[in-house]
């Protein structure tokens, strides 16, 4: 029974992983402030936790913290 979970617990983990791409980051960065295409923002100081991610973003409506769940659904982002 063990053996048969592992497998599953290893690719939910690199899912997690891929999810929270940069271009990923600025596509949802760029839904939450709208009205701005994602190529305008750029992502710095990405920090993946376990169950979220958090990012800044620079973009031409300013600069922005952001975070999301682990599959960057979610996106929430406050003007710095």
């Amino acid at each position: 029974m063990k053996r048969s979970i592992f497998p599953v617990v290893v690719v939910s983990l690199f899912s997690a992983g891929c999810a929270s791409t940069p271009e990923n980051l600025q596509r949802e960065t760029a839904r939450y402030i709208g009205d701005i295409a994602p190529d305008q923002v750029r992502v710095s100081n990405i920090q993946r936790g376990v169950t979220d991610v958090k990012w800044d973003a620079e973009t031409p409506k300013g600069d922005y913290s952001c975070s999301a769940d682990d599959m960057v659904r979610r996106a929430y982002c406050t003007k710095r």
